[in-house]
């Protein structure tokens, strides 16, 4: 043994490691569980199940979003293994059974590395599929729910016949499979681009994209806004630890959280979920003090506000 190997001291391997929240995932010094919801979320999913690509890149990134999702959906327990945990809870996507609240498939298009059941499932001309991303053939999000809807045999119910029952039944529990990229938007761009020339997308595609503000500002006078976000709720560029470039640039979370409101006709997802979002976005802030008096976060935001307000979604 060299004087070198022997001047320095052997530390137990346990006193490298942060200490970290057995409950969330985070280190304990930042640790989220207190604004975490009360209740799993999974069970408000009813209308819709959740289907993420995301991009190997983003998989490394600390500053991603979609774990905190993955967190309020199937609750504190599942936190433990943030890039696997949303593929975990979708045991039941199987041959017979495509029911999964969210499903997490990592690469830069389908087919990568992603399992035959999620295939099938993009495959299927009965299945409705909404990617939301902008697209030049993209419909604004309530025209392409209400398309969604109506191909779920979700419109219009009352004035179904009782003769075919069983039928309607099966049809009106069909659910909508969103699909989100979750990847930088230079990576993401290049993912829509590469699965639709090698053709992944569905055939029956709905391309859905949205403009969080316009939306905000058309649904101020509207008296049925209880079940849709109102404007005290929707914050611009909420998840600062990402600098998003406009308003209506949303982080992963964000975009997930918002749609699935809309679709379940539930405001409380979009509420819980950007909660911790908030939650987490002030832990940062405060580690962020000294900085932001040196030019550091907020000088960044600002000069991100320069940028093209353009219609796009996710992180």
């Amino acid at each position: 043994m060299s004087q070198l190997e022997s001047a320095t001291p052997q530390q137990p391997q346990q006193m490298l490691k942060r200490q970290v929240c057995y409950t969330c995932n985070f280190p304990t010094r930042t640790c989220i569980c207190k604004a975490l919801p009360s209740e799993p979320l999974a069970p408000l999913f009813q209308r819709c199940r959740i289907l993420v690509l995301q991009h190997p890149h983003e998989l490394r990134r600390k500053n991603r979003s979609l774990p905190l999702v993955d967190l309020c959906l199937f609750g504190k327990s599942n936190g433990e293994k943030n890039e696997t945990n949303s593929t975990s809870q979708s045991t039941s996507l199987d041959k017979t059974n495509q029911d999964f609240v969210m499903r997490t498939v990592v690469g830069r298009r389908f087919g990568d590395q992603c399992d035959e059941a999620v295939l099938r499932l993009l495959r299927d001309p009965n299945e409705v599929v909404v990617a939301v991303f902008p697209h030049p053939q993209a419909l604004d999000l309530e025209k392409g729910i209400r398309l969604a809807d109506e191909r779920c045999g979700l419109v219009n119910d009352n004035s179904e016949s009782t003769s075919n029952n069983a039928t309607d039944t099966r049809q009106r529990h069909k659910k909508i499979t969103l699909v989100f990229l979750d990847a930088s938007w230079k990576h993401a761009k290049e993912m829509d681009k590469s699965n639709s020339e090698i053709g992944k997308w569905p055939e029956n595609l709905i391309r859905v994209q949205m403009t969080p503000s316009e939306t905000i500002s058309n649904n101020t006078n509207d008296a049925s806004t209880d079940t849709k976000i109102s404007s005290k709720t929707f914050v611009q560029r909420r998840f600062q630890i990402r600098a998003p470039p406009s308003p209506d640039h949303l982080s992963t979370a964000e975009c997930l959280a918002w749609v699935a409101s809309y679709v379940e006709r539930n405001p409380v997802i979009y509420e819980k979920i950007t909660k911790v979002l908030d939650y987490i976005v002030d832990i940062w802030k405060g580690f962020s003090k000294d900085e932001k008096s040196n030019g550091g976060w907020d000088s960044m935001t600002q000069k991100k506000r320069k940028i093209t307000q353009n219609k796009v979604n996710g992180d």
